[in-house]
């Protein structure tokens, strides 16, 4: 009888351990877990792209950008003509620009000619043989301005949606060495290699490491190498209405609220953060005084540009 008691306590307790780790099992990795690629990038699955037409074929759409308003060196129609490439279609550039392709394809062309503009203002230039980097590159906005307008330059870029990569290594048929990137911060780029790097829109959604990433981009800058790089700051937050896409976006969010903006930035950091199936989403907002205090130890702030880039403004700083 008493065998009998003990093996059915033996039973008992190893079914209870094996339910527990069956349940253990089934909450850390459920079947239809994502890889773990997915928690660091953005992996999109292999398929076939629908392309449009070169700039050429959409000059003539309607856009809220002005050419006549960029001080072009040359008529529009020469940089037209000096990009041959496709133009990815909406899906592939995150809906920016919708169906105004013309519009897109100017945005890019406007932000490529405001880092030359900006940088020219500190005694800088753009020359053959220097080394410009694209982070956060998309379908090649802006950096494929650079590969059609500009001549011998070392071009690299990357993005952290694999997509994204693919698209430019099929159609921007060029020197851009591109790949993928994740959020920690790490680039595959040599120490002291490049003259400029650029981000648009990156810093604005970076909620962790971002002085890391700083770090990372000051190690692969030349001594006195440029990084020019757009976010929301508390100036941002000064400005922000209904329709802006910034503001429609925060609305969704748990702890904002219209009435906050009656006040300034409540934190010299301002972290908005959701959580997705991929990876954190964020919105960020950073004080200019904390720009300047805390950024400034490891990079000279060279300017500070309000709304530099549309609703973002321009950090530009330098490797000293």
């Amino acid at each position: 009888m008493l065998n009998k008691i003990k093996t059915r306590i033996k039973n008992y307790i190893r079914h209870e351990i094996q339910n527990g780790f069956d349940e253990l099992s089934e909450n850390s990795s459920p079947p239809d877990t994502q890889s773990w690629e997915q928690q660091i990038t953005i992996q999109m699955p292999p398929k076939p792209f629908v392309n449009l037409s070169d700039v050429s074929e959409y000059r003539m759409m309607p856009t809220y950008l002005s050419p006549d308003a960029m001080d072009l060196r040359k008529t529009i129609d020469a940089y037209i003509e000096n990009d041959k490439f496709p133009l990815p279609c909406t899906e592939e550039r995150e809906g920016y620009g919708g169906d105004r392709h013309f519009e897109y394809w100017l945005s890019g062309l406007h932000d490529y000619f405001n880092i030359l503009k900006n940088l020219k203002k500190h005694g800088y230039d753009i020359r053959s043989g220097h080394s410009v980097y694209d982070m956060g590159c998309a379908s090649g906005r802006v950096i494929r301005h650079f590969l059609c307008q500009e001549k011998r330059l070392d071009l690299w870029a990357s993005d952290i949606n694999s997509g994204h990569v693919e698209w430019i290594l099929k159609y921007l048929q060029g020197d851009i060495r591109v790949f993928q990137n994740h959020a920690l911060p790490h680039l595959p780029l040599e120490d002291n290699s490049l003259d400029l790097a650029y981000a648009f829109s990156v810093f604005s959604h970076i909620d962790t490491f971002d002085l890391a990433w700083l770090l990372e981009l000051r190690r692969v800058l030349k001594p006195g190498g440029l990084a020019y790089l757009t976010t929301h700051t508390d100036h941002t937050w000064s400005i922000m209405k209904p329709g802006d896409t910034i503001y429609d976006i925060l609305l969704d969010h748990p702890d904002f609220s219209p009435e906050l903006l009656k006040s300034k930035l409540p934190l010299e950091k301002m972290v908005y953060r959701w959580r997705t199936d991929n990876s954190y989403r964020a919105s960020v907002f950073y004080d200019i005084e904390y720009i300047r205090r805390v950024w400034g130890k490891y990079y000279e702030v060279l300017d500070i540009i309000p709304e530099g880039h549309f609703y973002q403004d321009v950090i530009l700083l330098r490797k000293n």
